[in-house]
């Protein structure tokens, strides 16, 4: 509650004070006024007194929101599990968390949202994690889960995985077997999921070159994002340009894939 207090409350000030986002770019990017302003945070003890002198707030009111930013910053759900993420993702997730709409495409891997446990599971042994860490992977899994799906407004999910997501053997046969039926069960279960295929017989697309991507949406005017992820590090997209290149790509994928209850099995 703390943070999602906060959060309204900066949102009142800097609003109040006739400022825009883009206004306290010396504290953040838009990205990051937003969703200090949604309640997702992080909050630093400078970047909030920083705000409060931007916003003309009174001394009173700056200590007050800066011993609650100091408060809700220890209700970080990803903080014990810093040392299994990328370099950045935690901020996706947060991001994800705060998302209204999803959309992804990846030729090789279902994204974390639709993977099965067993799916899941696959993947952190191919990564050589030992028992110890798979089990803490599958925890972050079930937290991730939670954050997104677990009470608040389902997000939609928008997904186009290449053909060759769907024969790589992750595990088993068996395995992969469970995970397409999973993805069945929710593009027939659940009207916020849609899940694309992209034959091989689509032949060259935009997807060979943009790699995989997520283009996350949300409720609040220019804050979109496009995540891109590498071995090493994670980069967001928020420039307008960048995001019509990303949104052109997505629009052909979308055209050249098919939806997955069309797909033969």
């Amino acid at each position: 509650m703390g943070r999602r207090s906060l959060g309204r409350q900066l949102r009142r000030l800097r609003e109040k004070a006739g400022k825009k986002p883009e206004d306290v770019r010396s504290v953040g990017s838009r990205q990051k006024i937003w969703r200090m302003e949604a309640g997702k945070g992080p909050y630093k003890y400078a970047d909030v007194r920083a705000l409060c002198f931007m916003y003309g707030v009174d001394e009173i009111t700056t200590d007050r929101l800066t011993d609650l930013a100091g408060k809700a910053d220890q209700e970080n759900i990803w903080e014990d599990f810093n040392d299994l993420l990328l370099p950045g993702f935690g901020l996706y997730l947060d991001l994800e968390q705060a998302a209204s709409a999803l959309y992804t495409y990846d030729a090789e891997l279902i994204h974390g949202l639709l993977q099965t446990a067993s799916y899941h599971e696959s993947i952190t042994l191919g990564e050589g994690m030992d028992e110890a860490g798979r089990n803490r992977a599958a925890g972050l899994r079930r937290a991730r889960m939670d954050s997104a799906f677990g009470g608040r407004s389902p997000l939609s999910i928008t997904a186009v995985f290449g053909e060759s997501a769907l024969h790589r053997i992750m595990g088993s046969p068996s395995v992969m077997a469970g995970q397409m039926r999973y993805l069945r069960e929710l593009t027939e279960e659940k009207a916020n999921i849609e899940v694309r295929i992209l034959p091989w017989s689509a032949g060259a697309h935009p997807g060979l070159r943009s790699g995989p991507f997520t283009l996350l949406e949300f409720s609040e005017p220019d804050t979109d994002v496009v995540y891109l992820e590498s071995q090493t590090d994670a980069r967001y997209l928020e420039k307008e340009n960048k995001l019509r290149a990303y949104r052109n790509v997505w629009a052909r994928l979308m055209q050249m894939s098919v939806r997955l209850e069309e797909y033969p099995t």
